[in-house]
């Protein structure tokens, strides 16, 4: 059985009180759709800073897109180097973009827009090394501003450890499970910000090893879900006050 969050509701209390402590987080400038489903498949497994060189000095180079259907591997390895699975992306995205031609008829995304959010994740998720993380960010990053909730590694564990989502489910069914959560009247840009509140807090205070529990704003109604087993050293008891529902 899957332990719950101890909140009275879901998503709502988890953004207030991480909102209490890194602030509201709104959408700057968007990419394209074509242009975010790029730097959101150079991002898997890779920190922020290191895919937003990565991707500038790839647009650099291929200022139009469709130039990257004829680009060759080794060409474009060293672009993106060192992002994490460089060879393989580097394989991965003149094969993308020759399927969004065939697909769309040309080299713009911008029609899933007039789709819902989930057939337009399920068109993504049938491209060639496209998974459920970069479909959503795809959709809700880009200036196509859609519904769709970005789960990656660090909101993935935080969600997990509140018991938001199953101990042992896989991303899909994460995004899944968390998706089916969100109120009806949330827009594109409420699940922007929980996303990029979910996320700081999983790097900074709900890490994989020796998270800061005694330091998390989410504290007293976490019931720690897999916490000792993701920790190498031990783990400080810790008994969560249940708020009543």
């Amino acid at each position: 059985m899957q332990t719950r969050l101890a909140f009275p509701s879901d998503l709502p209390p988890v953004r207030e009180r991480l909102r209490e402590v890194f602030g509201p987080q709104k959408p700057g400038q968007r990419l394209d759709p074509v242009s975010e489903l790029i730097k959101a498949m150079l991002s898997v497994r890779t920190y922020d800073e290191v895919t937003w060189s990565a991707f500038v000095r790839l647009r650099a180079a291929y200022p139009d897109w469709k130039a990257l259907a004829c680009a060759e591997p080794w060409q474009i390895a060293p672009m993106i180097d060192p992002v994490t699975f460089s060879e393989q992306k580097a394989r991965q995205l003149p094969t993308l973009i020759r399927v969004i031609l065939i697909q769309a008829g040309e080299m713009s995304l911008d029609f899933l827009g007039e789709m819902p959010a989930d057939e337009a994740m399920a068109w993504l998720t049938r491209l060639p090394g496209v998974g459920v993380k970069v479909a959503a960010a795809t959709l809700n990053f880009s200036t196509l501003a859609g519904r769709a909730l970005v789960v990656d590694t660090h909101t993935h564990r935080v969600a997990r450890r509140l018991g938001l989502t199953a101990r042992n489910g896989d991303a899909r069914e994460a995004q899944a499970s968390l998706s089916a959560m969100v109120p009806a009247d949330w827009s594109s840009e409420d699940l922007f910000e929980l996303h990029w509140l979910m996320k700081p807090h999983g790097q900074s205070i709900c890490t994989h090893f020796d998270p800061a529990c005694d330091l998390c704003a989410l504290r007293d109604a976490c019931p720690r879900v897999g916490v000792a087993q993701d920790q190498e050293r031990s783990v400080t008891p810790f008994t969560p006050t249940r708020v009543p529902r």
